[in-house]
Order: C-alpha cells, then structure tokens, then sequence
C-alpha cells in the first residue's frame, strides 16, 4: 500500500470518528479514484479483446459443429426452422424475421428470368433447320441461334457431341441431308436431340405450333420446353418438378412421314398444368425413352406451324 493510501484510510478513519470529513476529502477520493482507473484501463482492454476471441472462437466451434451435424444428418426441416425462427422473434422488433427475409431475398434475387431479354419471331420465316447447310447450326432467321446435339445417358454432364446432318434415306432434290441418331438399348433416361435457342428464351408466340418430318421405327416425343422447366443451373427459373417439358407423341413410320403439333396438342405431365407459353420458348427436343429403345430415328425439315394453315 502507497503512503497516499495509507494517510487516506488514516483520514477517513478519523473523519468517521468526528462524522465530520474534511472538505477536501470527497474531491481527493475521486481524484485516486480516477487515477486507479487510468492505471487499469489497459488491463480491461486487453481482457475485452479476450473475451471477444473467446466469442469468434466459440462461433466457430459452433459453425463447424453443426456442419458436421448437417452432413451428417441433413438439414433440418423447413417447417422446424419457421417455427424456430416464430419462436426466437422478440415482442419489440423482428431480428429473426429480418433474418429470414434477407435469406429469402437473397435466394430469390438468384432467379434471373431469362426471358427479360427474348429474341422475337417475325412469322416470315418459320423454318428452324432443314440441315442442307451441312452443319450443326439452326438456320439463321429471324433472330434464331442455337445448335444441335444429341445427348443420352451414357454421356458425362455437358459433352454431348454436336449433331452433323447426314445424307438423308431416301433423298430428294429438296431434301438431301437429314439428322439420324442410332442406339441400342437404354435403362435410366434414355436420349435426345435437341437445341437450345441462344439467347435462351425465344419468343415465338407469332407461330401456331410445330411441324417436322420423321422416320422410324419405334416412337419418339417431340417437347418444347420453356425457361420454367429448365433447372437454376441450367439458365431456367425451375426451382422444383423441372425438366417437365410440353410433349406430344410420334408413332414413327419406317417411311419419311410429316407431323404436325399445335400448341395445344403439346402437354405436360400431370392433371392440372398449364398450357405452353410459346412466348419463354428455351429449347425443341425430340425425347427417346428408354422403352422405346433400341432406337433408329431420322429427323428433318423440323420448322414452326403457320398460324391459320
């Protein structure tokens, strides 16, 4: 002990004795007092910041431990997690909600609609391909862009081949070359041809339907798909129940034969859906199932229908 603070507790002593402290006693206590704290402000600053470590650190701990637990147990359930954050929302303000929200936005703000940007059909020029120019390339009308391939379920994610027209079966002067597609037998999803119209949303809402020829034999489905089937991922805005294109069925020939669709001939799965929006148009498939394989299918002259013909 200092001798300042052993002549104050002498003072104070006596000054309880008299009940009668000195006057300047009281500014005294107050100025040590001040000069105690001066002394350990360091010292609470350095057990602040130790504290504040104690918390990042215990926030880690908790962060990796519950992506263990999420790895190992899956997420938990949306229902739960709502009724957690209602549970956790205080009386005066809504933190946990706001919480949410801004979860919830920033999901949301991820779905950008590709057709704010659409390519626009004139109706002068119906004629996707008919592959006489010999490359994998939809024809170039009317702001149309896109190229073929031929996708099936023996291929890696993202490299099936470009589709090259070959010369046709059974040509004519008009018709030389055409698409064909062989396989044998197929058990998960089967295979496609199709195209995907770059930018990747067509509007093509102008025209009344589809029209193509086709060779067998077996069955094929001929789909226009719209952006809301195509999966996030994939440059679509489907979230849930994608890759659900409108579709109609072709009982093949082994003889060159033309189909034709109208846009409401083509359906999707299911028993209340809407009808195809010809205006969010993103790709034209022609599906192989796996029960329709083996498979050996010829396609041409693939063109959309004329309104009113």
């Amino acid at each position: 002990m200092s001798d300042d603070e052993a002549q104050l507790r002498e003072q104070l002593k006596a000054a309880a004795n008299a009940d009668k402290p000195p006057a300047q006693l009281a500014e005294r206590v107050v100025a040590n007092l001040a000069y105690r704290a001066r002394l350990e402000a360091p010292f609470v600053a350095q057990a602040r910041a130790r504290r504040l470590r104690l918390v990042a650190m215990g926030a880690v701990a908790l962060a990796a431990a519950a992506a263990v637990w999420i790895s190992t147990h899956g997420p938990p359930p949306p229902a739960r997690i709502a009724a957690e954050l209602a549970r956790d929302k205080p009386a005066n303000g809504s933190p946990s909600a706001n919480i949410a929200a801004s979860a919830a936005s920033s999901a949301s703000a991820k779905v950008v609609d590709p057709c704010r940007e659409r390519a626009v059909a004139a109706g002068k020029s119906p004629l996707l391909d008919d592959f006489e120019d010999g490359d994998d390339g939809l024809a170039p009308l009317e702001q149309r862009a896109g190229f073929w391939r031929w996708a099936r379920e023996s291929d890696a994610p993202g490299t099936a081949p470009a589709l090259i027209p070959v010369p046709r079966a059974e040509p004519s002067p008009r018709n030389k070359l055409a698409l064909h597609v062989k396989g044998g037998r197929l058990l998960d999803w089967g295979a496609t041809v199709e195209v995907n119209f770059s930018p990747p949303c067509y509007d093509a809402s102008v025209y009344g339907g589809i029209k193509l020829q086709a060779r067998g034999p077996g069955r094929i489905y001929v789909a226009l798909r719209e952006v809301g089937v195509i999966p996030l991922a994939e440059g679509g805005t489907c979230e849930r129940d994608c890759h659900n294109p409108h579709v109609a069925k072709i009982e093949l020939s082994r003889e060159w034969r033309s189909y034709e669709f109208r846009w409401v001939d083509l359906r999707q799965r299911g028993l209340t859906t809407p009808p195809l929006d010809p205006s969010r148009l993103h790709s034209v498939a022609f599906l192989i199932r796996p029960e329709d394989t083996p498979y050996d299918v010829w396609l041409d002259d693939v063109r959309f229908l004329v309104k009113g013909s």
